[in-house]
């Protein structure tokens, strides 16, 4: 004994099976929020004036310039600064799952030592508290110590989105006379 299963019944079948894997896969797709670095500013802290200098980042190009025309030393009285905010801003949109996190990292050598460069590493969850569906913005901030004579290369990348390459700055510090 055979059945025979009508032509039609197989076509809607075979329908409502490619219907139901594209919903599937369009949700999870929906449900991956695209979170992109939309920017990376690096602000001198002047320490004798409690406030902060313009962004002193940029693309990496050329040399670094000579802190000697902003200070004349590095403790000059005015426009001392030995550290650095760096202020990261993530646009995306405000869905609570999957967690993303931003990874910044800075390698630089500090200004008391001659050599041996550092690398300061964080890692912090991207909060965008908002309506789920709307774009909103995220700003992370880091500090950096002991910076002035040597240039500093930052990197941000937002973690768990492998298509998603490093935004990459360069503070280019250097001391002359």
């Amino acid at each position: 004994m055979s059945f025979k299963i009508p032509r039609t019944t197989w076509t809607l079948l075979l329908f409502l099976l490619t219907f139901s894997l594209s919903a599937s896969t369009t949700n999870s797709n929906e449900r991956v929020a695209p979170f992109k670095i939309t920017s990376i500013k690096a602000m001198l802290f002047y320490e004798d004036k409690g406030t902060f200098s313009p962004d002193v980042s940029e693309v990496y190009s050329g040399p670094p310039y000579s802190l000697f025309t902003l200070w004349n030393t590095p403790m000059q009285y005015e426009n001392r600064s030995t550290s650095v905010l760096v202020i990261v801003e993530v646009m995306g949109d405000g869905e609570v799952t999957p967690e993303r996190r931003l990874e910044f990292t800075a390698r630089y050598i500090p200004f008391s030592r001659e050599s041996r460069e550092i690398v300061v590493r964080r890692v912090v969850p991207i909060h965008i508290a908002i309506k789920v569906g709307e774009r909103d913005k995220y700003n992370a901030g880091f500090w950096l110590y002991e910076t002035g004579c040597n240039p500093v290369k930052l990197s941000a990348r937002v973690i768990g989105l492998r298509e998603a390459p490093a935004t990459k700055r360069l503070i280019k510090f250097g001391c002359g006379e």
